[in-house]
């Protein structure tokens, strides 16, 4: 038996675009849902997040920058404590 795919959380950004479109308090979690969902924003957080645990530390030394980049970009459109780019 497979496993019931997971639901993933709302990112904090997706959350914070909620917050400023949305008027009423009660819609804004659906409407984070569909901003994650029609942008791709958590599927691209969470390819960087696996990225960056597989290959962090090999890009990190060919380009500290980019791989400092990709951290703060996960930090501020991914939710506030990532899993796997730390």
């Amino acid at each position: 038996m497979t496993p019931a795919p997971r639901k993933a959380k709302t990112t904090d950004g997706a959350l914070r675009a909620a917050k400023q479109i949305e008027r009423d308090a009660s819609f804004v979690e659906s409407t984070a849902e569909i901003i994650d969902r029609e942008t791709g924003v958590r599927e691209l957080v969470e390819i960087l997040e696996t990225i960056i645990a597989e290959a962090g530390d090999l890009i990190e030394s060919r380009s500290p920058e980019l791989v400092a980049q990709a951290r703060a970009a996960v930090r501020r459109y991914g939710d506030q404590a990532p899993r796997a780019a730390e």
